[in-house]
């Protein structure tokens, strides 16, 4: 993929590009949801959209495609309110966006790494803009700053005035276009899609485990006692994050529009599947509140 976008734009030693892949692929844990398989699937979103859209500067594209690659390098299947709350080493180095500013860091590190520079034919002043701009894009996958990046989205698009040139609405369109990319598997067809939901829970359910080793209760969403309860929170999840993020960057960014249109499609299914969960469960407590009268007349 990088070199269908890049090999007619820039000059990068195509062996110094094969070492950097493989070192960052390798650099992927094997945990069941952030390893090189979600990296490799986001770097994919990035690769379909900028063949379909010329506003970006050739640093910029370089940027997010590498970004996107890099994103979740170590991560080692649990959250920053995990690492946080348990106040590993990480966390002691980072005070906001932990594992973010860890993936980036790593990023960096494996391009500074000697045969591995994909980077090196560019001058100075570009290499210092792409850094920063990887470390934007990173960063943007933390969602707890995802939710100041729409409000502010939403404000300029109700206001109307939004504009490529204006270097703050500029980089507010980045952030979201990096989150709608680490999104994306709500957006693929519906067999991928669940397929995908069941090892991101694994996960959940893993961190879950380990908080309750730690005398901590997790959240439901990472409590495999809870499980039931997963079509409901897939729902929330893409009301509440998926489709606001999808809406707001098809509304700048066109090209981006089918991200919407499919999670909108899997949304449907996924409330299909909560009725249904409710419904039996439903009928789990009828069905044992009549034996339990039944037992009490006797």
């Amino acid at each position: 993929m990088f070199d269908t976008l890049f090999r007619e734009k820039f000059q990068y030693p195509h062996d110094d590009l094969i070492r950097f892949v493989l070192t960052v692929r390798k650099n992927y844990r094997v945990v069941p949801y952030h390893n090189w398989s979600h990296g490799w699937t986001v770097a994919h979103c990035s690769f379909v959209t900028l063949r379909k859209t010329h506003i970006f500067s050739l640093i910029e594209e370089v940027a997010l495609y590498i970004a996107c690659l890099c994103h979740d390098l170590d991560h080692r299947g649990k959250n920053n309110a995990y690492m946080k709350s348990m106040s590993t080493p990480l966390a002691m180095i980072y005070s906001t966006s932990v594992m973010e500013h860890h993936h980036f860091n790593q990023t960096v590190t494996i391009l500074q790494q000697e045969g591995h520079n994909i980077l090196q034919s560019l001058t100075r002043e570009q290499y210092k803009e792409c850094l920063s701009l990887m470390k934007h894009f990173i960063l943007a996958t933390d969602l707890a700053l995802f939710f100041k990046n729409k409000d502010r989205m939403k404000d300029i698009l109700t206001e109307g005035n939004f504009e490529w040139d204006r270097k703050d609405h500029r980089s507010l369109a980045q952030a979201l276009l990096m989150t709608s990319c680490d999104l994306v598997a709500s957006a693929k067809p519906w067999s991928i899609q669940t397929d995908t939901v069941k090892v991101i829970f694994q996960e959940f359910y893993d961190q879950g485990d380990a908080e309750k080793k730690n005398g901590a209760s997790p959240i439901p969403m990472m409590d495999r006692e809870k499980a039931a309860e997963m079509p409901d929170l897939q729902v929330g999840f893409l009301q509440g994050i998926c489709l606001v993020c999808f809406d707001l960057i098809s509304q700048v960014l066109p090209a981006t529009t089918q991200l919407l249109d499919r999670s909108k499609q899997n949304l449907g299914k996924w409330k299909q599947l909560a009725s249904e969960s409710k419904s039996k469960q439903l009928a789990i407590d009828i069905e044992t509140t009549k034996k339990s009268a039944d037992e009490n007349h006797e």
